[in-house]
């Protein structure tokens, strides 16, 4: 009998010997490997809440149909929706509501087309903005929108060839007064040269920064504090035909401060760019007003900035900034009973 197992017994033994030595050379499981808890779970809505809720977006959305704001009518509407999805009523309103807005977004476009085929660029404009005021994704206004730009430009290009003569005339004029006052103050002359070419080299910071200095220490040198402010001007018109309006409009800014007066022949340029940089900022607005309520009201708060009298833009900010107000409560108001337990 001991000699029949025998041969059974260090068969089993060899075989766990490699079982236990396989499993040494297994790694250990380590505890990142383990998944995260799952989030917990909101708090459910009483029914006293949701009517509460369904009140209060009721009254909002009949308080913008009365003002004609039919957006924000119909993004009320979509909220009660979603607080009553068996309300029919409520879904046919809502359905009727979008179907107003697109009539009257339509409208608004052959409006703007036919405002833009007579040449009235700021007739369009307005036009089109009220139809992406309406729906933001309307596609035929923010292609006419484009187009405007586009011919705004090329009248910018036509106006800006008519006053090159006058330019001309007028740094001609003072080039001998230039050339008498680098005469009588040689180591100022020294020090703008060097500036004016920091500034052409493309150190635009370090470039002004020089040139504000020694204006602010010659400032009754006209005839030096024209040509810097020229010299300023004209790179801010390099910018804008590159289409950087902003840094263009900067620029222009500078040179009329290191001039002294605003009678540059740039001077005309700002306002228009101002509205142009403003309607720029109202459409970015218009297009995250939907997504992203922070990013929409830092870009009607630079509408403003560039054109206070842009009063749609004014009036999206309040929105903006109060419906940003509202979901800033409500998440808080919503983290607040998940921080209690």
């Amino acid at each position: 009998m001991t000699a029949r197992l025998a041969v059974p017994i260090r068969w089993w033994s060899a075989a766990a010997g490699a079982v236990l030595a396989g499993c040494a050379q297994m790694p250990a499981p380590t505890e990142s490997a383990a998944p995260p808890p799952p989030p917990a779970p909101r708090p459910a809505l009483t029914a006293a809440q949701v009517a509460d809720a369904v009140a209060k977006h009721r009254k909002l959305a009949d308080a913008a149909r009365q003002t004609g704001d039919l957006a924000t009518a119909a993004a009320q509407l979509q909220i009660l929706a979603l607080l009553a999805p068996d309300d029919a009523a409520v879904t046919r309103e809502l359905a009727t509501t979008r179907a107003t807005i697109a009539t009257q977004a339509r409208a608004e476009v052959a409006a703007g087309t036919a405002a833009l085929a007579a040449n009235d660029l700021d007739r369009a404009t307005q036009a089109m903005l009220r139809a992406l005021a309406l729906d933001p994704a309307q596609p035929d206004a923010a292609k006419a929108l484009r187009e405007i730009d586009r011919r705004r430009f090329t009248r910018i290009q036509a106006d800006r060839a008519a006053k090159v003569t006058s330019l001309q005339d007028q740094v001609a004029t003072s080039a001998a007064q230039r050339a008498q006052a680098t005469r009588s103050d040689a180591g100022d002359g020294y020090d703008v040269e060097q500036a004016i070419e920091m500034f052409r080299a493309g150190d635009t910071t370090g470039g002004l920064r020089d040139l504000k200095s020694y204006v602010d220490a010659n400032p009754g040198n006209r005839a030096a504090r024209q040509r810097i402010a020229t010299i300023v001007a004209d790179r801010a018109r390099e910018l804008e035909n590159q289409g950087q309006r902003e840094p263009a409009l900067n620029l222009y800014e500078q040179a009329t401060a290191l001039r002294g007066d605003a009678n540059g022949a740039w001077a005309a340029r700002m306002p228009p760019l101002r509205r142009e940089l403003s309607l720029e900022y109202f459409e970015k607005g218009m297009r995250a007003y939907r997504t992203d309520l922070a990013q929409a009201v830092t870009f009607f708060q630079a509408s403003v900035r560039f054109d206070p009298a842009n009063a749609q833009a004014a009036a999206k900010l309040k929105d903006a900034q109060d419906a940003k107000a509202k979901l800033d409560r409500i998440d808080k108001d919503t983290r607040k009973p998940q921080a209690q337990r």
